[in-house]
């Protein structure tokens, strides 16, 4: 398979732009929950859920399982728990965003494929998107496309997301399905070791230099930080744009709020 690093300024020109409705509330991103794994149970997730009652939309930044085939033969019963608490959550009046990480595997493109498939996602975000709120323009991604030196990845990522891999994932049953998936998780994160254990700040300038031109702030997950990047281009020093990772949920349970002025805050659930 040929060589592919993301070109970050044309995904970003073709990006879909994604409104958010119109009123009040807050927009709520929740990043990297790796739900499934002993330290992020379910059950400590849901009730956060519960908790978002004040939410104009919430945006699930990609990572939600350790590892997540999204097709029905294939979920077991800590799925069917989870997608009945985001029911709940839309049945409040909440849309609910999904980006997809790299632990999620099978995805539809469009809202009409999910809903028959009884995925409650109002939009489901691949690669990036532009989300239209309160006047300004935020990016997107998940964030596992950021670092271009992890040539490794980004292949599996293209080869992981094919037709060919979905069909063969099909005819499999589903205990079999989830047990090689989970191998396959393992052994990749055992390669590059060396970039992937080293944090890739170039590769978060390169990306924030690339992909924040016209717009308010970008938010991304994937590295499990809560750190602010500014692009080089940006000379405001307060309150300029900035590139947000979003904090794990996984390690910190926490979320970040994002308000209709453009601030953002961090809340910590316990």
């Amino acid at each position: 398979m040929a060589k592919w690093r993301p070109d970050w300024r044309l995904l970003m020109e073709t990006a879909p732009h994604l409104e958010v409705e119109a009123k009040g509330g807050f927009v709520y991103l929740i990043a990297d929950s790796h739900l499934g794994d002993a330290r992020s149970p379910v059950e400590d997730f849901l009730p956060m859920l519960e908790r978002l009652d004040d939410a104009a939309l919430v945006v699930f930044m990609g990572d939600l399982f350790k590892v997540w085939l999204a097709l029905p033969k294939f979920w077991d019963d800590q799925t069917r728990a989870l997608l009945a608490g985001f029911e709940r959550l839309r049945a409040g009046g909440a849309p609910i965003w999904f980006v997809v990480g790299n632990r999620e595997y099978f995805l539809p493109e469009d809202p009409g494929t999910a809903a028959r498939r009884g995925l409650p996602f109002d939009r489901i975000v691949h690669q990036a998107a532009v989300m239209e709120w309160a006047g300004r323009r935020y990016g997107l991604t998940h964030g596992d496309l950021v670092n271009r030196e992890d040539s490794q990845y980004l292949k599996w990522r293209r080869l992981s997301r094919s037709w060919p891999m979905e069909a063969a994932f099909r005819a499999l049953p589903g205990p079999l399905a989830r047990r090689i998936a989970a191998g396959l998780e393992r052994s990749l994160a055992n390669t590059n070791q060396q970039i992937k254990i080293a944090y890739p700040l170039h590769e978060l300038q390169a990306f924030a230099a690339e992909a924040m031109e016209g717009l308010d702030g970008y938010f991304i997950g994937h590295f499990h930080r809560d750190e602010e990047i500014r692009p080089p281009w940006s000379v405001e020093e307060d309150g300029g744009p900035v590139l947000r990772i979003v904090p794990d949920w996984f390690g910190t349970r926490k979320v970040l709020r994002l308000d209709r002025e453009g601030g953002a805050e961090v809340l910590a659930f316990s």
